[in-house]
Formats: structure tokens, sequence, C-alpha cells
């Protein structure tokens, strides 16, 4: 991972990512078969041993560059073995590093040459600790407020063993800002994303990792999409190859309305890291967006040949099939990756993100009757209006206030702390609209969409405009709902005449004639 990380900072060179290359460890796979998967012309490969023994600890590296051609064996470019006391390792990633840019014929200058030999951290401890923290955050779903705990505690250790590990103040401030858009949002994850951020460009201004952890502080807490999008063009000029600025870049480009950039971003990163399943679930959510439910369907399936558990493509494949009215397609793919996960967690992420309990069975239904706030990592605003959106489905008005007043109760004490929270507002408009609390639910909805309209940010606007529609339906104001509609279904979102046909929340409009027109398309 060092070395491929030194190598993607070199111009001339793309560099597939660790997601792509990692699972080939133990592969009986050819070399040309691994090749031709990743679409790499050449491949460095090595073992590794470890020597340990009393009061000493030794590494031998054996690097091979082969290069693939079109007809014939592959040939040795270069081969050297290596050997080194572990407290060298850092020398050895630069020696390979520095020879293999030479053997595939890339001039280095002097900023070049200073960069390969530069040492993530002089402290192994930290360094160790740094590595555990990727091994985590490496699992099915980065978004995950658990793993990123995980991850988040194993980077503080590794910046509190060393405080100019540059790098790992970057992975700090990434998981921090994940954490505040994926949890409750508070002022301590924001202050800590941006001051970590700093502190890795502070470390190492010539560095990729500091600014794109910069640039999603203020994707993705301050909403500076275009501040964002800067940032992460700093960090691809120093290293080009990086997919996760790629990806970084191509979401800020959505967030701005630029869809056809974002997807030839998220293209890209798919190219230079063919095998990683976030590259793909972006682009695929990004072709849902606009409307190629069939192709994003394809990508969501390459995506969990990958990933098979990983919640978000499920959920992402199910909503191609819902984005063309098909109910029971919808149910089967959700039925057909059941296996794959914890029901719980499939459950609470149906009913939780994007509104989808709905599209739940019976019993799916009732199991998510039955959980309780730690399913939803404890947060009980979004416990409180996933059961009280299942109450709705059932007519249990007792249940249905019961829940809400516990989400209404939860998403006050949370706008205390984040009042300036579009997302916030939005649920507990809604929530509110439950309550038959109206002029107060009206007034929360509409406040979201100030705080974020559409025309600010094309991915969170569109939903809370959604959302806002779905407010009006549940007090009874349905031509200001269709006033909200209308406008979406002309925009890059996820909503479509085969959409509204099928789902429950638009009851209340079925038989109006501008509904009718909408679902005719």
């Amino acid at each position: 991972d060092a070395i491929r990380g030194k190598l993607t900072s070199l111009p001339g060179l793309e560099v597939i990512a660790r997601g792509s290359s990692t699972p080939y460890k133990k592969t009986t796979k050819t070399p040309q078969e691994i090749a031709k998967e990743l679409d790499a012309h050449y491949l460095l490969t090595a073992t590794v041993r470890w020597q340990k023994g009393a009061g000493t600890s030794r590494v031998q590296v054996t690097p091979e560059l082969v290069e693939i051609r079109e007809s014939g064996a592959p040939a040795s470019k270069w081969q050297e073995p290596f050997d080194a006391a572990l407290t060298d390792v850092f020398q050895v990633q630069s020696d390979i590093a520095t020879r293999v840019a030479k053997e595939l014929g890339v001039a280095l200058g002097a900023s070049e040459a200073k960069g390969l030999a530069e040492k993530p951290t002089q402290n192994l401890p930290a360094y160790e600790a740094f590595l555990r923290g990727e091994a985590a955050t490496s699992s099915l779903s980065v978004s995950d407020p658990p793993t990123l705990r995980r991850g988040l505690a194993l980077y503080e250790q590794a910046v509190a063993l060393d405080p100019n590990f540059a790098e790992a103040w970057a992975k700090v401030s990434i998981a921090n800002s994940l954490l505040y858009t994926n949890s409750v949002p508070t002022p301590v994850l924001s202050q800590n994303a941006r001051q970590a951020a700093e502190k890795a460009i502070a470390l190492a201004p010539n560095k990729a990792q500091g600014y794109a952890a910069l640039g999603a502080f203020r994707r993705l807490i301050l909403l500076d999409f275009s501040g964002a999008l800067e940032l992460y063009a700093k960090a691809l000029a120093l290293s080009p190859s990086d997919a996760v600025g790629l990806r970084g870049m191509g979401h800020s480009e959505s967030n701005l309305g630029h869809w056809d950039r974002a997807i030839e971003m998220f293209r890209q990163a798919a190219r230079v890291d063919p095998r990683s399943a976030g590259n793909l679930t972006a682009l695929a959510t990004a072709l849902l967006r606009t409307r190629h439910a069939v192709e994003a369907r394809q990508v969501f399936d390459r995506a969990l040949a990958l990933t098979p558990a990983s919640l978000i493509m499920i959920q992402g494949r199910v909503m191609t099939y819902l984005s063309e009215g098909d109910l029971a397609g919808a149910r089967a793919s959700l039925q057909a990756s059941a296996s794959h996960v914890e029901p719980v967690a499939l459950i609470s992420q149906m009913a939780n993100y994007n509104d989808l309990g709905w599209v739940l069975d019976e019993s799916q239904r009732d199991l998510l009757l039955r959980l309780t706030p730690s399913a939803f990592d404890d947060d009980r605003g979004s416990w409180g209006l996933s059961l009280a959106q299942a109450d709705a489905l059932k007519r249990d008005a007792a249940d249905l206030r019961l829940h809400a007043g516990e989400a209404a109760k939860a998403f006050e004490d949370q706008l205390r702390t984040a009042p300036e929270d579009a997302g916030l507002h939005s649920l507990f408009g809604v929530t509110l609209a439950y309550l038959g609390r109206k002029d107060e639910a009206i007034r929360e909805g509409q406040r979201a969409t100030l705080l974020l309209p559409l025309s600010k940010d094309a991915v969170n606007g569109a939903y809370y405009q959604h959302q806002l529609a779905r407010i009006y339906i549940l007090t009874g104001e349905l031509e200001k709902a269709l006033g909200q509609l209308e406008p979406l279904l002309n925009a890059p979102y996820y909503l479509t005449p085969g959409w509204l046909k099928i789902d429950p929340n638009f009851d209340p409009l079925r038989g109006n004639p501008r509904f009718e027109r909408l679902i005719k398309g």
C-alpha cells in the first residue's frame, strides 16, 4: 500500500487502487488474467517475509515488475531482493518505488524524488495503528457509524503516538466528516474534521491527503461544493490517479448539478479502482438519479458481486426497480440479497434511508416495529420516524403518535446543537405532520428547502423538496404537494412516473388530474 501510494503521486502513471488489487493477494489467476481484469499493462508483485526474534525484527521483500504483453508470456522487467531491519521498512518502500518508476521510464525531478523518499512517520507503533484503521474502514460500508468509530479510534491512536503523522490526521478528518453526515451531527464532529484536515495540510502541504480531507469537510459539513471542488482538484494535481479524489470531485459536481461531469469522474474513479464497490456505487447512484435505471442496475450488480452484503448497494439495486414502477421486482431483488446480511440491519437500512419501509413485506414490517433505537445507531429520531411510517401503513394511530412523539423530541434536541441542519428540519417536519401539527410541520419543511434549495444542492435539495411534498400530503395541502413534485420529475432525482404509481405515500393524490398526468409521464 505504501509503495502504491508513492507511485500514485507520480505524473504519467495510472496506478490501480488498493481496493481493486488487494483481492488478488491469494489468487490462483495468471498474471495475464489479472492484468486483463484490471486493464493494467504492468504488475508489481512481491513476496514479503518477516523474521522476528529476540531483540531483532527484519523484513525480507522480493519485488518483481512484470510487463504483460498482448501475445506471449509476461516479461520480467526488474527483480531485486531487499533485506532490512524493521526500523528501515520505510527506506525499503522508497527504494522499491524509485526503482519501479525508473524501470517504467518516469523521469524523476527533485520534487518527485523527494516525495518517494519521504517517510509517513518515524513511529512504527503509530504506523501499525494507522494500518489497523485502514483495515477497519475498508469493510463493507464506510458510511456505517460503528465502523467509522472503530477506524477513527485507531487513527486517533496513530496521531497520539506521532502528532506529526500527516496522513493519519487526514483520515481522522474524513472519519469525523462522515460521522457528521451519517450519524447525529454535532459541533464537535465538525470542529474535529476541520482541525484535523488543516493539521494534515500544515504538516504535508505537498501531499494530496490533507486537501482531499478538507474537501470532504467542505462538501459534507459546510455544503460548500465549489470550495470542495477546488480542494479535490488540488489533491488530484498532487496525486493524479487517486480514486478517492476523483470520487470526491464527482460527488461535488453532482451536488452542483453538473451530472455529466460527475458521471465522468465516477467512471474515471472506477477505471483506476475497478474493483472498488464504493466507486461503482457512486456511479450507479448517479445513473439512477439521471434515470438510466437499466445501466444503474448493471453497475450495482458489479458492485454487489464484489461486496454482496453492502446495505447501500442492496438498497440502490432495489431502487432501480422502483424507478421502473416494478414493486414485485424490487421485493424480489431485496429477497435475493437477504441471505447475505443480518435481517435487522437490512430492515433498518430500508426504513431509515430514502424512506423505503413501504417496500418491505408484511413480516419484515412486523420485525421493524419490534426494533429498538440500537438498530438505528441509538438515534431515537431516525428510529421513531421509521416506526411511525410503518405505523401509518398499518393505520395504527396510537402507535403512530407514540413513535412520532419520540422522534419529535429527539429531533428537537438534535436541532439545538445543529440549528442550521436542513436534514434535521426536513425530518422534523415530516414527524410533526404525522402528529397533526400542520403549521409547524410546513414551517420546518419549508425551512429545509430554504436552507438547502435544489438550486444550491442538486442531491440533498431534491430530497428535501420531496419531503416537503410529503408534508403537504400529510397535512391535506394536495395542490401544494403537486407543486413540489412536478419540478422533481424534470430534475435529476430518483422519483419517476413509475415510482409515483406504486408508492403508497402518494395515495391521497390518486384521482387528482394533475397527479394522473404526472404518472402518465
